[in-house]
């Protein structure tokens, strides 16, 4: 297969992929909005914009960017990939604890633990996004495309379980966490066969590398 087949090969991928996760989330979205009771409908919505908002994050931050660059060796990939896990979890530490303060904020008294749930994900995703940026250096769209689908077709399902058990509006974010979890675990696996961190950080050579790129 020549470069040209194969990039028409990896867009067709990535299209179809794209479609599939729309259409799925537009499901989700209006089931959820059938079931749930009117008072929970603006907690639904927090809750979407503050996910929407993580995922615009995460795939432009994170150094993903940098990651990118072939120009970056493993010791400087390894300090990235420390690095953004440090620093989710610190994001993770401020809206765990702080979900109390927000939830008076908003007046909200059930966010508190939306965002508890929520803050989890900080954990989780920067690991994957590392693997997601190596796997786009390296041109493998079909293996992004197909992580992206079967993770989404798990969070849904996910959702419709906990949906069956007990309507609310952390049924949402029960099937983002599956989706997210799955969407990490498949790219760590394909990713390692290019990737391994080693055990070294340091703060100062994480800026460094961020400056640099």
């Amino acid at each position: 297969m020549t470069i040209k087949e194969k990039n028409l090969a990896s867009a067709k991928w990535s299209i179809l992929s794209s479609i599939k996760i729309v259409g799925i989330g537009v499901l989700q979205l209006s089931l959820l909005a059938q079931i749930l009771q009117a008072n929970e409908l603006d907690l639904l919505a927090i809750a979407i914009i503050i996910l929407l908002v993580i995922d615009t994050l995460a795939d432009r931050g994170f150094g993903n960017a940098a990651i990118r660059n072939k120009n970056l060796n493993n010791s400087e990939l390894s300090i990235l990939y420390w690095g953004n896990v440090l620093s989710g979890i610190t994001i993770f530490a401020a809206l765990f604890i702080g979900s109390d303060i927000y939830s008076r904020i908003m007046n909200q008294p059930e966010m508190a633990i939306m965002l508890e749930m929520i803050s989890v994900i900080f954990i989780i995703i920067p690991q994957g996004q590392h693997y997601r940026a190596i796997l786009q250096r390296e041109k493998q769209f079909s293996r992004i495309a197909f992580t992206e689908t079967a993770s989404v077709l798990v969070g849904l399902g996910i959702t419709l379980f906990t949906v069956w058990l007990t309507p609310s509006v952390l049924c949402a974010i029960w099937g983002y966490l599956a989706m997210v979890s799955i969407r990490m675990l498949v790219y760590c696996y394909y990713g390692r066969s290019w990737f391994q961190p080693e055990y070294r950080f340091s703060l100062k050579s994480f800026a460094n590398v961020r400056a640099r790129n």
